[in-house]
């Protein structure tokens, strides 16, 4: 891979879940969330084979938009496998934040309506930081435990210039990502993918220490890498040593939240290490645009699109 490629990826596009059963998320995000369903069916060759996943051939899938119609989506695979979210612990992509007008509102209609069943807490709601126009974010883990944070952010209150939501549950705009050295995720994303990474900081992540049987008092290193252009940020975070790499089951992507989908610049002029060479897709959202897949420092998994 070549060095401070400048602009790799230049925003979020899917952020791609494997789960035991389609039928047990997708009616509860269209309900609970207003998500809308864009595309289903089931991964063709020309997909599979861009991921080399061969053993995903056939499996069914949804691909859902938010209510605002911002085109950044999530989509689901059925593979039949339980896990790759915590607990326990993994190495790799980790959660999904996305925005929310009101975190407090939105806990209320989760629990209300389906308690127990679809969502269920992990954190929150509570301001990340002491100010007026602090962000608030609530933590909840979805009905495959996929964990899935939805944050409010005020006219004024980003450092990074980050703009609220523009429906009850919007777009997902921070993908999280955590290995156990932060040097070599910032070699990947700062040094390879050229993204600008800010300062290393302490960080307390109650819901992790919980999980490990840490004091909450814990602290994590963790940085912020931002995606030059619509607002996105990946989040890096520094595990235990002891954390082992996500499973990824044979010829298929990894469990849990398996993968993460950009849009970066044209892929000719990339260096990179594809998992097979970039052909074009056919589907929603590609229409055609050309695709292919890397890995990162965590073993996360990068679909990148043309």
């Amino acid at each position: 891979m070549s060095l401070n490629q400048s602009r790799a990826l230049r925003s979020i596009e899917i952020a791609t879940h494997c789960v035991p059963e389609l039928n047990a998320c997708i009616p509860v995000y269209r309900e609970l969330l207003d998500y809308q369903l864009v595309d289903e069916g089931r991964l063709p060759e020309s997909l599979t084979t861009a991921w080399a996943t061969p053993n995903m051939l056939g499996l069914p899938y949804a691909l859902l938009q938010p209510a605002s119609g911002a085109e950044v989506y999530l989509r689901f695979i059925e593979t039949g496998h339980a896990g790759g979210y915590w607990p326990p612990v993994t190495q790799g992509w980790i959660a999904t934040e996305m925005l929310a007008t009101d975190p407090d509102a939105l806990l209320e209609k989760l629990h209300g309506e389906r308690e127990g069943v679809a969502f269920t807490r992990i954190g929150g709601p509570a301001d990340l930081y002491p100010s007026p126009k602090s962000a608030r974010a609530l933590q909840m883990a979805g009905p495959a435990g996929e964990l899935m944070y939805f944050t409010r952010i005020l006219p004024g209150g980003s450092r990074f210039g980050l703009h609220g939501a523009k429906s009850f549950v919007d777009r997902p705009f921070i993908m999280v990502v955590g290995g156990t050295s932060l040097a070599d995720i910032h070699a990947f994303y700062g040094g390879v993918l050229g993204l600008k990474i800010w300062e290393q900081a302490p960080f307390r992540i109650g819901q992790m220490s919980r999980v490990l049987g840490l004091s909450l008092e814990t602290t994590y290193p963790m940085s912020i890498a931002r995606i030059p252009g619509r607002g996105f940020l990946l989040e890096l975070e520094e595990l235990p040593s002891y954390i082992k790499r996500r499973t990824v089951p044979a010829g298929q992507l990894p469990e849990g939240l398996a993968m993460v989908s950009f849009t970066s610049a044209s892929l000719r002029e990339l260096n990179l290490d594809w998992r097979a060479e970039p052909r074009p897709i056919d589907l929603p959202p590609y229409h055609g645009r050309r695709v292919a897949v890397i890995e990162g420092a965590a073993g996360e998994w990068l679909e990148l699109i043309d």
